[in-house]
């Protein structure tokens, strides 16, 4: 998931945030005990409010593994 504007992409097409929880909910749905890991790659141009919502939304839905993409 990237971050910019208020919009997340969840591989390769964008979100909105509003979407997210929904989205978290069904993967974890499947698959309660083996969660897929939420990977956030926050760019330099990133909104820290929008991050947050991302987060929030993920911990509203349970979500386990959470990581940050490290910049090479």
């Amino acid at each position: 998931t990237s971050c910019a504007s208020g919009i997340a992409s969840a591989p390769d097409s964008p979100t909105p945030v509003t979407a997210l929880r929904s989205m978290m909910t069904s993967e974890i749905e499947r698959d309660p005990t083996n969660q897929p890991t939420l990977e956030i790659d926050v760019n330099e141009d990133a909104q820290y409010e929008t991050l947050a919502k991302v987060l929030a939304s993920a911990k509203n839905a349970d979500m386990k593994k959470i990581g940050f993409v490290k910049k090479q």
